[in-house]
């Protein structure tokens, strides 16, 4: 049960970022509407660089539902960290304060679990010092140690998590962005949150602001070593992996000695102004991967001058 009054009376806002997810964009949506057990909704289809019927099939969703509780905005660049922004710096950013309760985020390809979204919002209701509250995958081989690995370093998953409507009224005011091209909006928004929007230090930290709602939970369909075309989006994801690692690696050198609103705006300015990481780090298996992360890095870093 929601105890704060806020949390249980005002709307929540749902963000679904949708990249050609036309034969699953329609389930993720009943869904979500579902998990909401009957509390008001406002949802944002962001389809961004689309290539396929995302935007008309959503469309098509919306045109069933009560009039304003789906709307689809429609985005050229194909890239979740731009469609973040918009969200909070053109969506949310045009309420009324208190409008809303929560912003919800959630992935365009996943199921929603039942009554997900009231979870969320009483672990929020439940620890007011909170900024961000995750749920949990449900699905995947390796679910339980992802589990773990989530709450030990208090780090939310991008399938679903949300955020308390006062923190991204901060984000708002403060112009916080995540760089353009970043891969992961999920971990940068956690060191946002863990940190209260300061530089990183072990201080600031040790407030929970990050927090789990272990009855909140959402599913994904697992790759298949049966189907060929999973093998090459298993590659193509190691990759992009390794390529997070890095981007991650020079944004928390970055924040450790500055604020996040003095961050570049993309990733070609964190390539140029950041700490260029060691290629010979070792990760164990994926250290081939990572390796060949930095080079391209450098790489980019190079070009850019």
């Amino acid at each position: 049960m929601v105890a704060d009054p806020g949390l249980s009376a005002r709307p929540w806002a749902v963000a679904v970022f949708a990249h050609n997810e036309g034969p699953r964009i329609a389930a993720a949506l009943q869904s979500i509407v579902d998990a909401a057990n009957g509390h008001p909704l406002q949802i944002t289809v962001l389809a961004n660089g689309c290539r396929d019927d995302t935007a008309a099939v959503a469309q098509a969703f919306a045109a069933h539902r009560p009039a304003g509780e789906v709307q689809v905005l429609q985005i050229a660049l194909g890239d979740k960290a731009n469609a973040w922004n918009a969200f909070v710096h053109d969506v949310a950013a045009k309420r009324p304060p208190d409008a809303v309760a929560m912003h919800v985020f959630v992935d365009g390809d996943v199921r929603v679990e039942p009554g997900a979204l009231p979870a969320l919002a009483a672990a929020l209701a439940q620890q007011p010092e909170a900024h961000a509250v995750g749920a949990l995958p449900t699905t995947g081989r390796d679910r339980e140690a992802w589990r773990e690995r989530m709450l030990r370093s208090a780090t939310l998953a991008g399938g679903l998590y949300a955020l308390r409507d006062s923190f991204v009224q901060r984000l708002v005011q403060r112009d916080i962005r995540v760089p353009v091209g970043l891969i992961g909006e999920d971990w940068f928004v956690s060191v946002l949150a863990r940190f209260d929007l300061q530089p990183v230090n072990p201080i600031a930290g040790m407030v929970p602001r990050v927090v789990f709602a272990p009855d909140a939970g959402f599913a994904f369909r697992s790759l298949s070593p049966w189907r060929w075309g999973d093998h090459r989006v298993h590659w193509r994801r190691l990759w992009r992996y390794a390529l997070r690692g890095v981007q991650f690696e020079i944004v928390l050198g970055l924040l450790l000695h500055q604020h996040p609103d003095h961050l570049p705006r993309d990733v070609s300015g964190l390539y140029r102004d950041g700490p260029m990481p060691s290629r010979l780090k070792w990760v164990g298996r994926t250290s081939v991967l990572r390796s060949l992360a930095v080079a391209r890095v450098r790489q980019l870093r190079s070009r850019a001058g």
